[in-house]
């Protein structure tokens, strides 16, 4: 197999052998649930060296990495901790391009359901207003709206319900503090993210395009994301698809709100005492390197006791719905989330706040299998909870 065109080709020879990106507490999620080493940064980078140099079987081989890399959060803990520095996820991301022709049946059925509607659920285009219901003269009002600031939602705040609330919070908020903000879920489509992970490119830059057209449209100069997912593939991957620069900025929900509260646009007087710990997502953290936005946000909401787990920023555990594992392998995206909060009982919190849909769903089932007192939020929820007249 000539594996020698890839771009990433020589550093599959750069491993060390080391195993950081195997057994450390904050390395690999998905090992310390299989225990299989095929899963891990240094199985992956093998098993491909093998491939190439022809000591494994090709059919066998590309199945053992398939399996490796679809068994994979892409939380980059991996690259976080390699100490040669070899750049893992976009390995993982060119690796995928191999595979293509074996994918898993759930991955399939995923970009089926893209091609179709544009969403990971399947679900109608008009279906994608529905988390707005709570808010929807408001909504009505700033729907396709030409205004500077932008917000895009993203496949789970608009078809989830669960997750609903954090947008709404977010609207609500920048209500109360004389703001507008353009929505554009009748156009929105998907941030493309499934196929970066599935290895489909192409079909990840046609969203780009027709994202980045909808959002010019409208004139829009500052784009609002909250899923940690969306804001990694805005930032990091539209530019590099479309081979150019975005024609507007991407800055999180989280530091929309601290801004408003900064400016005495919104006033925060819920002094109520609250423990919290909050748990980084890693497209935000990792990938993009958004910590301190939350704390931030968190040590100037009063009454508010931020609790760092004892893995956290660069070290903070997987909460195990990343890479398409939630949709391929949920046992073990299920195993990732207990670790996860083991950490949080620990601080003996009240609330794990999330900047994350996917994190905060499966946080959520998780503490609720585990029949935990913890409660899962988004941490634009809290905001309004602790802001006077919400």
């Amino acid at each position: 197999m000539n594996l020698k065109s890839l771009q990433y080709y020589d550093e599959l020879y750069i491993c060390a052998y080391c195993a950081y990106c195997v057994n450390n507490q904050a390395s690999c999620p998905t090992y310390h649930s299989v225990l299989h080493e095929i899963v891990t940064g240094r199985g992956k980078i093998i098993t491909a060296r093998n491939l190439a140099e022809g000591l494994l079987d090709s059919e066998e081989g590309l199945d053992a990495l398939r399996d490796g890399l679809f068994q994979c959060t892409f939380c980059g803990a991996c690259e976080e901790n390699c100490i040669v520095d070899i750049p893992l996820t976009k390995v993982y991301s060119e690796l995928k391009t191999l595979v293509q022709d074996r994918l898993p049946k759930d991955t399939y059925k995923l970009f089926e359901k893209l091609d179709k509607e544009h969403n990971i659920y399947g679900l109608d285009q008009e279906d994608r207003e529905s988390w707005s219901f709570e808010i929807e003269e408001q909504y009505n009002e700033w729907v396709n709206l030409s205004h500077e600031t932008g917000f895009f939602l993203g496949c789970v705040y608009s078809y989830s319900g669960r997750a609903e609330r954090g947008p709404v919070a977010v609207l609500k908020l920048a209500k109360m503090a004389n703001e507008k903000i353009s929505v554009f879920s009748p156009s929105e489509y998907c941030c493309g993210n499934p196929f970066l992970l599935g290895g489909q490119k192409d079909k990840a830059k046609e969203f780009a395009e027709h994202n980045v057209s909808e959002i010019d449209k409208l004139g829009i100069k500052n784009l609002i994301i909250s899923c940690a997912g969306c804001y990694r593939v805005f930032t990091i991957e539209y530019p590099q698809l479309l081979g150019k620069e975005l024609p507007f900025k991407v800055i999180s929900h989280m530091e929309y709100l601290l801004s408003l509260i900064q400016e005495k646009k919104l006033i925060v007087s819920n002094d109520s005492p609250l423990k919290v710990t909050y748990k980084d997502p890693c497209e935000l953290g990792r990938h993009c390197g958004v910590y301190d936005v939350a704390r931030d946000l968190l040590a100037i909401l009063p009454g508010v006791d931020n609790r760092e787990m004892s893995s956290h920023k660069e070290k903070a555990l997987c909460c195990g719905s990343g890479g398409l594992i939630k949709t391929n392998h949920p046992t073990i995206a299920n195993e990732i989330a207990v670790r996860l909060i083991s950490q949080m009982e620990e601080q003996n919190v009240d609330l794990c706040v999330n900047a994350c849909p996917s994190c905060l769903l499966n946080i959520d089932e998780n503490l609720r299998l585990e029949a935990s007192k913890i409660k899962s939020l988004d941490i634009a929820e809290l905001v309004l909870n602790r802001t006077k007249d919400s």
